[in-house]
């Protein structure tokens, strides 16, 4: 019996092999494999095909599936990477860019963008069409310091197409086109559109996805019925954009930072239609923020015109300085941004620093207490604190000559490290007791994104549950060790456990928001993160294998009480809570 039901399991692998081996080579010949065809295929059959996962990624990508996309982006390149197939490994670390670009995570962007922009110069025939794609992007939200990004990112959208055209992947060249039009929409046609339209409707009709973005492009007079035709992404972003109306933001939309610009301005009109003007004003500049985590020209053309329209109202003082000084002249602010040298600074999984141009650099301290001043300071208000303070956090307790003179030398390596790094000398000073660093040479740290993104998400928890869960989202991506390579110190331990209890508390509310809404995936992955985080709460085990017992898998939540019962057994020393066990065995 047991040999005739392997022969059966046999056959069926063999069937799907069948399956897969056909889609690879749909895949090959350009075409895009259906989507139903994909998710037939069962997971630990697919998974182990990095052009399917390749596939799935791409359709994720369309339909603003950013969280599962990631991580399966992650795993293609990893397979690519195995199989030493370089192009490959390109195309999915331009994908990843363009992912970290969605949610404005510029950091993790910055070095994939110019390992890109290297292999793009160098060996173009290597690259996919995703690369001009990612480094079009870049130049508005990484390198738009630059008076020419738009028309550079215009170049390398123009670049992508071609290159998808020459690929034989016209639905691809199609998004591509439709990507540039909604990325800044009032850019003169392209000389040849009517060749490229042509083009992409002999090319592209028989497949769904380029049907639906060749008639959106061609069409004489776009409606709402056209754009809904997209995927998910596009079809938001279509109606926001060429449309000018956006609609209510889908809840698997909340992670891509784009999408929820159009939403936020959205709600900003409707406020000051209600004559709401505090509500307008706040949401304006939750817009504000985001805006300058990622940009496009039509988003810059948002905000000045919201920015005009609570001017109007009478909030002038407010809004107006915050976008129109900005863009009232753009040669101006570039030689001000050139002359001060802003950097942008991660300090989450390891310190680096981001030039204005867009590269990256890992600081190299001569003495790790120059990196613990360092991280210090920016944690302080407006980057500066009273001496004694700075020597008894940083230095600890002691002979006070001594302490000083440690802290004298620990300034001039931070000024020696920092000026390595292209930064001025008087980035850092000492003076009427203060020690401190110039704050217009900072543009802006991970740190503060996400203490500001969880704090303003705190406030708006109680009335507004889903605005606050948007802000959690995009702040719980931020987070990781501060400043991984520093040695243990009671200061920066605090700080850490802050951050582990804020993280947590976000986590936590995260997974009842998703609980109300029903959404399970979504619950389930959020008590996942909390064990991970805290895998000694024995409350996180218990909501997980409520959760788990909630949907009938008995032996999942047997298998979480194993793993809680081996943590308390060997870090604890104890046994998990009968409350716990009696949730299996009653």
């Amino acid at each position: 019996m047991n040999q005739k039901n392997d022969g059966i399991t046999i056959l069926k692998q063999d069937n799907w092999l069948i399956e897969v081996l056909k889609a690879e080579q749909a895949i090959l010949d350009g075409n895009m494999p259906a989507t139903l065809l994909l998710q037939a295929i069962p997971a630990d059959i697919r998974m182990k095909s990095p052009l399917l996962l390749r596939a799935e990624c791409e359709e994720g990508l369309l339909h603003g599936r950013l969280i599962e996309t990631k991580q399966m982006l992650e795993t293609a390149l990893r397979g690519f990477a195995a199989q030493a197939d370089e192009s490959a490994m390109l195309t999915m670390m331009a994908m990843l860019g363009l992912l970290y670009m969605q949610v404005g995570d510029r950091q993790e962007a910055g070095p994939f963008m110019a390992q890109l922009a290297e292999e793009w110069n160098r060996t173009p025939e290597q690259c996919s069409g995703f690369v001009p794609w990612a480094l079009a992007r870049a130049a508005a939200s990484i390198e738009r310091e630059t008076v020419e990004y738009a028309a550079e990112a215009h170049r390398l959208f123009q670049a992508s197409a071609e290159r998808f055209r020459e690929e034989g992947k016209p639905v691809w060249a199609g998004f591509v086109l439709l990507e540039r039009k909604l990325f800044d929409g009032s850019a003169s046609e392209q000389a040849d559109r009517q060749l490229w339209m042509s083009w992409l409707t002999r090319h592209a009709s028989d497949n769904p996805h380029g049907a639906a973005v060749a008639r959106v492009l061609t069409a004489a007079e776009l409606n709402e019925s056209l754009c809904s035709k997209l995927p998910a992404r596009y079809a938001y972003l279509s109606q926001a954009i060429l449309l000018d109306s956006p609609q209510e933001l889908p809840r698997a939309l909340t992670a891509d930072l784009e999408c929820c610009i159009y939403a936020a301005g959205a709600r900003v009109r409707q406020m000051l239609q209600d004559r709401q003007l505090v509500q307008a004003e706040r949401a304006f500049g939750q817009l504000d923020h985001m805006r300058k985590l990622m940009t496009t020209p039509s988003i810059e053309q948002l905000t000045v015109q919201l920015a005009a329209s609570l001017a109007a109202a009478g909030l002038a003082e407010v809004a107006a300085p915050t976008v129109t000084e900005e863009l009232a002249d753009n040669h101006i602010a570039i030689e001000a941004q050139v002359e001060t040298a802003k950097w942008r600074v991660r300090l989450f999984n390891g310190i680096n620093f981001t030039a204005i141009d867009g590269h990256v650099f890992e600081p190299s301290w001569k003495r790790r207490k120059a990196g613990e001043l360092f991280v210090y300071l920016l944690l302080q208000p407006n980057y500066r604190a009273n001496r004694e303070q700075v020597i008894d956090r940083v230095f600890g307790e002691g002979d006070n000559s001594k302490r000083s003179n440690q802290l004298y030398v620990t300034l001039h390596d931070l000024r020696s490290s920092l000026k390595e790094l292209g930064m001025p000398e008087d980035i850092v000073f000492a003076k009427r007791g203060v020690i401190g660093m110039a704050e217009h040479t900072i543009e802006a740290n991970d740190m503060e994104d996400y203490n500001t993104l969880a704090r303003i998400g705190d406030q708006l928890w109680m009335d507004d549950r889903e605005e606050a869960s948007r802000l959690y989202e995009k702040a719980r991506v931020l987070y990781g060790q501060l400043g991984t390579e520093l040695p243990h110190t009671d200061w920066l331990e605090r700080v850490r456990e802050q951050l582990l209890d804020r993280q947590t508390n976000m986590i936590k509310r995260l997974a009842a928001y998703y609980g109300e809404l029903l959404d399970e995936a979504r619950v389930e992955q959020c008590l996942a993160d909390w064990i991970a985080l805290r895998p000694d709460q024995e409350e996180a085990y218990h909501a997980m294998i409520v959760h788990c017992l909630r949907g009938e898998r008995r032996i999942e939540a047997i298998g979480w009480y194993r793993r809680l019962e081996r943590i308390c057994k060997e870090e604890l020393g104890s046994e998990p809570l009968e409350d716990v066990r009696k949730l299996l065995w009653k």
